[in-house]
């Protein structure tokens, strides 16, 4: 059981943020608290945004050495080959195009990664029967069975990347991660096509400061 003075700290902070937030939500509180713990919230020279672009990007890296490791043993040359390969397993027999603006790509280097992909025997491609001017793309048994195969080393890759998280901390950073890219997928078509200035308007804060919980 919390003893009193806990729980009567717990009350005086929900007081004073209610003050400030009269709608306040017990969702938006927990935030509040999480933001406010030492560890998180400690003085830095750079703003919220710059620290999340900064880690986000090295992170990233972590994650891409890990699974170059993991994909050493098979018959690729990228981690974004094998990223290719799974979804377009996912999405059957998709158009060149849609496999490659659905994985955030440039054409030039997504046409890439696709011809070695078919080189390899790992996907073939045909003429789209409803129109010619297009291709179709799908995973060979071949590439179907390397994707089997590397998944325990890339479920590896991920107990390396997260492992030291607690379940409560991996839901609670998976529901952020949901709700970003749920934020980014909605306005890519869009800011793909528009210059900064216009890519900063569409993307700017939402007001939404909470995560959608199920």
């Amino acid at each position: 059981m919390p003893s009193s003075n806990k729980i009567v700290e717990l009350v005086n902070r929900w007081a004073e943020m209610e003050s400030i937030h009269p709608d306040l939500t017990l969702e938006r509180f927990c935030w509040h608290l999480l933001g406010r713990m030492p560890e998180y919230g400690s003085e830095h020279p750079y703003s919220l945004n710059a620290r999340l672009a900064g880690l986000a990007g090295r992170l990233s890296k972590f994650a891409t050495l890990y699974s170059k490791k993991a994909l050493e043993s098979f018959t690729l040359n990228t981690v974004e080959e094998w990223v290719y390969l799974v979804r377009l397993q996912q999405l059957g027999q998709p158009k060149k195009s849609e496999l490659i603006f659905e994985l955030i790509s440039e054409f030039p280097s997504g046409s890439e990664i696709i011809k070695r992909l078919i080189k390899k025997g790992l996907v073939q491609e045909y003429r789209d029967p409803d129109d010619r001017r297009s291709k179709r793309i799908e995973i060979t048994p071949q590439g179907r069975h390397l994707v089997f195969a590397s998944f325990p080393e890339m479920e590896r890759v991920g107990e390396m990347a997260f492992g030291i998280l607690t379940d409560d901390e991996k839901i609670v950073f998976l529901k952020i991660l949901e709700k970003l890219d749920r934020h980014h997928g909605q306005h890519y078509k869009a800011v793909r096509q528009a210059g900064f200035r216009e890519a900063y308007r569409l993307l700017k804060d939402t007001g939404d400061e909470t995560p959608e919980f199920d």
